[in-house]
């Protein structure tokens, strides 16, 4: 048994599918398979249920997944605390972002730390908030991008900004005689809302049902676009960052600011509290530390 036989069944055992960890760990399908087979021979236990619909844990597997989890994080620490001696300027990252925030200035401080750093490896996941925050606590992601406030008891932070939503409707829709609306007008109307994955899809809920109404969701997605095709179809209203909106055409449709009591799109950089880091994770961390603090000068 080596390392790679526990990163394999972890990474089968996280993806519930021996395709789906070939993919992730980008071997194939056979390799994963007989890896699996390997250790299962040599513990002389079957680790895996297998039918054609499922794969999961046996008991012996769901004590192994703990403890290989302890094994390779362990072995992980190692290498980087002997890369970070060196000083080696390279390693992965694995990060996870909402698609729908629209972070120009995110994707322009990857890019620029890319140029710094060219030998560090920098995979984007994109997941909703609360899909995030399952993948930091589960160290398949080192990092994340999250709309919502943070819980600081689990996790680290760097505030990256604040952006209140507005309402997006069709140009003819009676809604754009006002220069700002109210939870309440919005009664009736029908809702395109994020996925139920991201944090902003409750607090729109909630927010919904303080006016007094339970809203009318008629699809839910993370595509901004199709959103905008949706609300141009006359077909419903959606609530979107102002930056974005700011961004619109507005000859497709008409974005309005919503009174107070707003809803924030609060954007913020987590890791898991008390987690080790790689040297790479250590690097990315203190550029977007050194980025905002020069920004606000």
């Amino acid at each position: 048994m080596d390392i790679r036989h526990l990163e394999y069944f972890i990474e089968v055992a996280r993806q519930k599918s021996f395709s789906k960890a070939a993919d992730k760990i980008r071997v194939s399908q056979s390799t994963v398979s007989k890896t699996i087979k390997d250790l299962e021979t040599e513990l002389g236990k079957a680790l895996f249920n297998r039918n054609s619909k499922y794969v999961r844990l046996t008991d012996t597997g769901k004590i192994l997944f703990t403890e290989a989890q302890q094994v390779v994080e362990m072995f992980q620490h190692m290498s980087t605390e002997l890369e970070s001696i060196s000083k080696i300027e390279k390693g992965k990252i694995n990060i996870g972002m909402p698609p729908i925030t629209g972070a120009t200035t995110f994707a322009k401080l990857l890019g620029e730390f890319k140029k710094t750093y060219p030998n560090i490896e920098i995979t984007l996941f994109e997941y909703g908030s609360k899909t995030v925050q399952l993948g930091i606590q589960d160290g398949s992601l080192d990092v994340g991008l999250i709309c919502c406030p943070t819980n600081q008891e689990l996790y680290e932070a760097i505030y990256f900004t604040k952006d209140p939503l507005w309402v997006v409707v069709h140009p003819d829709h009676p809604l754009t005689r006002y220069p700002k609306v109210d939870f309440a007008s919005l009664a009736g109307e029908s809702f395109v809302l994020y996925h139920r994955d991201f944090s902003l899809y409750d607090e729109i809920v909630m927010r919904c049902k303080m006016a007094g109404f339970q809203p009318k969701v008629i699809f839910e997605t993370s595509q901004r676009e199709l959103m905008i095709q949706i609300v141009e179809a006359k077909l419903g209203i959606v609530l979107l960052p102002s930056k974005i909106c700011q961004e619109l055409d507005p000859q497709r449709v008409t974005s309005i600011p919503m009174a107070d009591p707003q809803i924030f799109l609060e954007l913020s950089l987590i890791w898991k509290k008390g987690r080790y880091l790689s040297y790479a994770t250590l690097l990315w961390i203190k550029y977007v530390r050194n980025y905002l603090l020069n920004k606000t000068k």
